[in-house]
């Protein structure tokens, strides 16, 4: 065995970890743009939330596409760990007589 099953349950509780922070500051930071583009809007400041509305959007582009890669790389370590635990099953099964 060239992995520890511990230390690759660990990556994954850190992975899940980071997931869950970065889509609390997702919501954080789309909330409180919504809230700064109301009161620009209202004070007449189009022109500038304009230009920050579109910054906001795609920050949340790379937000969103950065949760998903984290989510596909928690499926696969994962999966990673699921077969290669089925691997050193089938290898001890081979040497029960």
């Amino acid at each position: 065995m060239l992995y520890d099953p511990a230390k690759i349950n660990a990556l994954i509780t850190d992975l899940e970890g980071y997931k869950t922070n970065i889509t609390t500051e997702r919501t954080n930071a789309d909330d409180s743009a919504k809230r700064l583009l109301s009161q620009a809007w209202q004070s007449g400041d189009a022109g500038a939330s304009a230009s920050f509305q579109q910054k906001h959007n795609t920050l949340m582009t790379d937000m969103d596409d950065l949760l998903v890669i984290l989510g596909k790389g928690i499926g696969n370590v994962r999966a990673a760990l699921e077969k290669a635990q089925a691997t050193d099953q089938n290898v001890a099964d081979d040497f029960v007589w």
